[in-house]
């Protein structure tokens, strides 16, 4: 889409330019159907009209033979800036001549400044011309407007009055107020205001540094013409005829397709050229041949190129602007932006696994240990009951050891009970470890001398 936006905004015929009036303006813009011109007044907009060739829409120049002047002159003023030959100094049109030349091309400069730049010649070639073309009239009938039946449309002798008919009459329907105005890009800089014609200039130079925007407005108009929108390489948006889509398993292709699919499955994309060379190379080139010459593609080229165009005409495969052929869905290279969310989301579940591997840990280290204490030979003694039955009444009598002594019995999963039974353990006072640790010893030293009796009474039996 960026290289689309600038094909676009490489020419001026290409795109148009808006300008719109600001709410708190009380005044609107002045636009000239006529050309497409756009002023910040109207009497700026009048006077391009009188200037410009959207006059001819309302008057009809006419060239008419006058009387050439009489008498003797010397020299004869010249425009410095134009070359225009205005009237001898001593001749009664100077004055009038000056006043008129200064309105009609050079307005826009103080009329003193416009007087010092005259230069007076005394050259006779220069004097017979200005009298060739006194003698040489104009005069302006008006296009438009009622003519009487059997009369002759309405004719004025001089610009003046032409210009005072004009403002009269048409100002109103040649120039009118908008407040939003559309101009094409490469419109004549004398058909603008000057501050409008370096608006322009600055708003095309700022689109085509930042495409972003003109991308996204061009694409919206392609897109609601039918184009297709997709991103590929990189995050990339480009425009397509057709919408790209997947090969299916089950799709079946005659075998020159098949290779082509192969290829580019095999190679993650390929120049259009070389994709073709590795298909049906290119037979060798006869002698004498420059190695840079262009080389002609062969009847069995040109049908694997045909084919290639089949694929990207249905979708299948996606034949960009430099060149490179991609496959429609598979084989194009990730975003490069989504492999840090991927990395984080990655060490995001690594850290539950070695929380939940810990806990598991730990579990299983005391589920081992529970057996130790809660199982007991299946033939147990007389005084080994009776000195169980004491270190579970003693237990009994603290109720901070109470869970520690049933935990045990109860048929809960393993995992609760272990989770459980921890805080009970970490969190204990130091005085009721140390009772805890007394009972277990007088227990054990119970058990180790009913032990050693046993086998005692066992050889005076025998």
């Amino acid at each position: 889409m960026f290289d689309a936006a600038r094909l676009v905004l490489a020419g001026g015929d290409r795109f148009m330019v808006r300008f719109r009036c600001a709410e708190e303006r009380p005044t609107g813009f002045y636009h000239v159907p006529a050309d497409g011109s756009l002023f910040l007044s109207r009497d700026e907009a009048l006077n391009h009209v009188l200037r410009s060739a959207a006059l001819d829409e309302f008057y009809r120049a006419e060239e008419i033979e006058l009387e050439a002047p009489k008498g003797e002159f010397a020299s004869v003023a010249v425009c410095g800036m134009s070359g225009e030959l205005i009237a001898p100094p001593s001749h009664h049109s100077y004055q009038t001549g000056v006043i008129r030349l200064h309105r009609e091309r050079f307005s826009n400069m103080p009329i003193e400044d416009f007087k010092r730049r005259i230069r007076v010649e005394s050259n006779p070639e220069l004097v017979a011309k200005w009298k060739e073309n006194m003698s040489k009239g104009r005069r302006w009938v008006c296009l438009k407007g009622e003519v009487p039946e059997g009369g002759e449309p309405l004719s004025l002798s001089s610009r003046a009055d032409m210009e005072a008919h004009f403002r009269r009459t048409f100002g109103n329907d040649a120039v009118i107020e908008v407040r939003d105005a559309t101009v094409p890009g490469n419109i004549d800089k004398q058909k603008l205001a000057h501050i409008f014609f370096i608006m322009m200039r600055q708003s095309v130079d700022a689109a085509r540094k930042h495409l972003f925007e003109i991308s996204q407005k061009l694409g919206a108009g392609l897109e609601r013409r039918g184009m297709k929108l997709f991103k590929r390489r990189a995050g990339k948006q480009f425009v397509c005829r057709v919408k790209p889509r997947a090969i299916e398993s089950s799709m079946v292709f005659s075998d020159r397709l098949a290779q082509v699919v192969e290829k580019l499955k095999a190679n993650n994309g390929m120049p259009m050229q070389k994709l073709v060379e590795s298909i049906v190379p290119s037979p060798e080139a006869p002698a004498g041949t420059a190695p840079d010459a262009p080389k002609q593609p062969t009847e069995e080229q040109i049908a694997v190129i045909k084919d290639i165009r089949w694929l990207a005409n249905e979708g299948y495969v996606i034949e960009y602007s430099d060149g490179m052929v991609f496959l429609g869905v598979q084989g194009e290279p990730a975003a490069a932006k989504k492999e840090a969310p991927a990395a984080k989301a990655s060490a995001k579940a690594a850290a539950p696994d070695a929380e939940a591997a810990a806990e598991t840990t730990d579990e299983a280290e005391q589920e081992a240990s529970e057996p130790a204490l809660t199982e007991a030979p299946v033939e147990e003694s007389m005084a080994e009951a009776e000195l169980a039955e004491q270190a579970e009444t003693a237990l009994a009598g603290s109720p901070e050891e109470a869970p520690a002594a049933e935990a045990p019995v109860e048929e809960a999963p393993a995992q609760e009970t272990s989770k459980a039974a921890e805080p009970e353990l970490t969190e204990a006072p130091v005085e009721e470890s140390m009772a805890e640790a007394e009972l277990a010893e007088q227990a054990e030293t119970a058990l180790a001398e009913s032990s050693a009796e046993e086998p005692a009474k066992e050889e005076g039996a025998a």
